[in-house]
């Protein structure tokens, strides 16, 4: 299973939003972790600080995009996933929606059975992303790193809750 929003610790539970212009030729999806990387938003990456959660994908005047974004797509094509042109930081300037929050709880698919490590499915852990839409199953620790733990996703099983600890915006 993807990742999906789990919930938030905030009372209001409202996101903190940015809208930042993606990398030249990735292909990212909703719910994807994202990078900052020089001054643009790159697919996450393991020990990185984390730019936080692509929550939707728009043009450079904040409209959705409506395909894939691979050339010769058919207008209404886009199901939550964009290809960006080989030009995107100068030319089109699609932008990520993105939760930068790290009180946003996220479930997140490890890239191996959850509890394989001791303490992957434990709250006060801490664990690395694999890449963008997993979770290091091998990372657990109680030392820093790039995600929180909160334990073992109710509705999801197989899955990790988790939010962001160490952030390029927010500090660790």
């Amino acid at each position: 299973m993807a990742s999906s929003v789990h919930g938030t610790l905030r009372s209001g539970g409202a996101p903190i939003l940015r809208r930042e212009i993606l990398a030249n030729s990735i292909t990212v999806s909703v719910y994807d972790s994202v990078i900052a990387t020089s001054g643009f938003i790159a697919l996450g990456t393991t020990g990185t600080l984390l730019a936080g959660w692509v929550q939707g994908i728009g043009t450079n005047k904040g409209v959705g995009v409506s395909s894939t974004g691979i050339a010769g797509a058919e207008m209404g094509s886009f199901v939550g996933t964009f290809a960006t042109a080989s030009d995107n930081q100068t030319v089109a300037k699609v932008r990520a929606e993105l939760d930068i929050s790290k009180e946003t709880i996220m479930s997140m698919t490890p890239d191996a059975a959850i509890a394989t490590t001791t303490g992957s499915n434990l709250i006060g852990y801490h664990t690395d992303i694999a890449d963008e839409d997993q979770t290091d199953e091998s990372t657990a620790a109680t030392t820093t790193a790039q995600l929180t733990i909160w334990g073992v996703d109710p509705q999801v099983a197989s899955n990790h809750l988790v939010s962001i600890y160490e952030s390029v915006f927010l500090g660790v």
